[in-house]
């Protein structure tokens, strides 16, 4: 009887960590979310006012684009409710 309460312990404790894994899953992708911008993170000192437009338009395009999916992917599932 011995073996089957040591097998009884080893699950016990493996349920244990893996609850414990699934409460701080989020933690754990937010920490390596931040780990991977970090690597991205640089400094460019030397832009010109050309540059400048350049980025505001990609971020306004980006914005669009974002927008545009969010709209697309809520009359998506509105139709598919109907």
């Amino acid at each position: 009887m011995k073996v089957l309460e040591d097998k009884d312990d080893f699950a016990s404790i493996l349920d244990d960590c893996i609850k414990l894994l699934d409460d701080n899953m989020d933690v754990l992708s937010d920490i390596e979310y931040s780990l991977e911008s970090e690597k991205e993170d640089y400094l460019i000192t030397d832009l010109t006012k050309n540059d400048l437009v350049n980025m505001a338009h990609d971020v306004a395009d980006s914005s669009r684009i974002k927008r545009a999916e969010s709209q697309f992917t809520k009359r998506f599932f509105e139709q598919d409710s109907d």
